[in-house]
C-alpha cells in the first residue's frame, strides 16, 4: 500500500489549527484559575497565603500570556482593523527609529508615494513591523545596511511559487532586508515557527517573527523569508490592497538616517 506524502504546506496548515485549539483551552484555564485564586485570595486574613496566591496567579496570567502569543501564531487574535496607509506608516517607523540603535547601521528606503491603504489593526501592525526590523538590527551586531522598500504587487489566479497562500488581486508587498549573519536553511525553514529561537530561553523569545506570520495569515496576506549564511536576511510581506491612491512616483532614500 502506498502512503500519501505530506506537503510542507499542509504540516503547516494542521500545526496552526492545533496552535489554535490548544491555545483556546489553555487561556479558558488559566483565566478561570487566575479569577478564582483571586475571589480566594480576598478571604484570606493570613499575609504569608496570600503571598502564595499572588505568586500563583502571577504565574497564570504568563500562562494567559503565553495562550494570547499563541492565538497570534494561530491567526486567532482579535483584530480592530480599520483602513491604514501602510506603506506611509512604514516611512514613520523607518524614520523614527531610536539612534542608539543605528550605530554603523545604514538605512536605504524606497517606498511608493501613492496611498496604499489596507484595511488592518494598525497597533499589531506596527509591532510586527517593528519587529522584523528589530530582528534585522540584531544580525548586523557590526554594522551593515538594512533595505526597506514597498511596492505594488499583483497575484495571479495562479499561486506564486512559494507563496500557494497569497490571494489573488492587488497587494502591497513590503521587503525588509539586512546584510547581518544570515541564517542556515534549517534554521530558516523554522524562523518563524512557535517557540522556536536561538536566543537564550525566555518567555519572550521564539514568538516574534511567528506572531507577525500569524498576523499577516490573520489580514490576508503571506509572509516569506529567504536568508543565507554571511549574505543577510529577507522578509517580504504581502498584504491585500483594498485602495491605491495618488500615483506620484516612488520616494527613496539612502545613508544612515540621523
Amino acid at each position: 500500500m502506498g502512503h500519501n506524502k505530506v506537503s510542507d504546506s499542509e504540516k503547516t496548515v494542521a500545526l496552526v489549527e492545533l496552535a489554535g485549539a490548544v491555545a483556546h483551552e489553555l487561556n479558558n484555564i488559566f483565566t478561570a484559575v487566575a479569577g478564582n485564586l483571586s475571589l480566594l485570595g480576598e478571604d484570606l486574613p493570613d499575609p504569608e497565603s496570600s503571598t502564595r496566591i499572588g505568586e500563583v496567579i502571577r504565574t497564570a496570567q504568563r500562562g494567559i500570556a503565553l495562550s494570547a502569543k499563541l492565538q497570534a501564531f494561530a491567526g486567532r487574535q482579535p483584530l480592530k482593523r480599520k483602513r491604514v496607509d501602510a506603506s506611509q506608516l512604514i516611512g514613520g517607523l523607518v524614520q523614527n527609529l531610536p539612534r542608539n540603535l543605528l550605530t554603523n547601521i545604514r538605512v536605504r528606503t524606497s517606498l511608493v508615494r501613492e496611498e496604499c491603504i489596507c484595511l488592518l489593526d494598525e497597533d499589531k501592525f506596527r509591532v510586527c513591523i517593528v519587529e522584523v526590523l528589530r530582528n534585522a538590527l540584531a544580525a548586523m551586531p557590526d554594522g551593515g545596511q538594512i533595505t526597506v522598500e514597498t511596492r505594488c504587487h499583483v497575484a495571479g489566479e495562479n499561486p506564486a511559487a512559494g507563496m500557494p497562500a497569497l490571494r489573488s488581486g492587488r497587494h502591497l508587498m513590503i521587503s525588509v532586508s539586512d546584510t547581518g549573519k544570515g541564517m542556515s536553511p534549517d534554521v530558516a525553514a523554522r524562523a518563524t515557527d512557535p517557540l522556536f529561537t536561538t536566543k537564550q530561553p525566555g518567555i519572550n523569545a521564539g514568538w516574534g517573527l511567528s506572531n507577525c506570520a500569524g498576523f499577516v495569515r490573520q489580514s490576508g496576506g503571506h509572509l516569506v523569508l529567504e536568508s543565507k549564511v554571511g549574505l543577510g536576511t529577507r522578509v517580504d510581506i504581502y498584504l491585500p490592497l483594498v485602495q491605491i491612491q495618488g500615483a506620484r512616483g516612488v520616494q527613496s532614500g539612502r545613508g544612515r538616517l540621523e
